[in-house]
């Protein structure tokens, strides 16, 4: 009797050994990368194994290789689970578990999503800044240039000789007709007539003959 009890038992104990050796656990798929407010399913494939026997859970934990693996809820032996609307806190790896054997796992990584108008603002104001820097190396450029040019204008303006001498400019100069020194008997005295006599007095003595030029 204690030898057909223990022989049961041990048959039952290698066919039960025989059918967990047999299930092959495959998640589909292995990796999942979706922006924020997605669905995402994730796929518990099981062959070598009837349905009947089966339990299937999931777990969840943060990288593959943190041993902590919490139960995530789901229906009791379901071999498909829908996580709606994820959020970041929904990021890790997936896990599916089936009579005690553990599947490769599913990571899920959920991306942040960006603000279009945000997005679009930064993108306006590193174009701001990109010309505002440009035209400052153009400005601290092209200046000196400039100052350097307008520089070198004023010390040739300082000795550059004048063309004209406009010292007397609009004054009238009164011209004498003919010549300044023709003429100049016509300004005597013609009191006396065209031909003044000449006098003299009779001296005493020998007297100085005085010579009269030819007229």
């Amino acid at each position: 009797m204690r030898y057909s009890i223990a022989g049961c038992v041990l048959m039952l104990l290698m066919k039960l050994s025989a059918s967990m050796a047999a299930i092959q656990i495959q998640q589909n798929p292995r990796f999942y990368c979706v922006r924020m407010g997605r669905t995402v399913s994730i796929y518990c494939m099981i062959s070598g194994a009837s349905s009947e026997s089966l339990k299937v859970k999931w777990y969840k934990a943060k990288t593959h290789s943190d041993p902590k693996r919490e139960r995530h809820v789901t229906p009791e032996n379901s071999v498909k689970i829908n996580i709606t609307n994820v959020k970041l806190e929904d990021n890790g790896v997936y896990y599916c578990e089936v009579n005690g054997n553990m599947g490769h796992g599913t990571e899920l990584q959920v991306l942040r999503l960006s603000k279009s108008k945000e997005a679009a603002r930064r993108s306006k104001m590193k174009d701001f800044i990109i010309f505002l820097q440009a035209f400052l190396l153009v400005l601290c450029i092209v200046l000196p240039l400039l100052w350097h040019y307008r520089l070198g204008k004023k010390e040739e303006a300082v000795y550059e000789e004048p063309e004209r001498d406009h010292t007397y400019e609009g004054l009238e100069i009164e011209h004498c007709g003919g010549d300044l020194y023709e003429d100049i008997r016509a300004f005597a005295d013609v009191s006396q007539g065209p031909e003044a006599a000449w006098e003299v007095e009779a001296v005493e003595g020998d007297a100085p003959e005085i010579e009269f030029p030819e007229e």
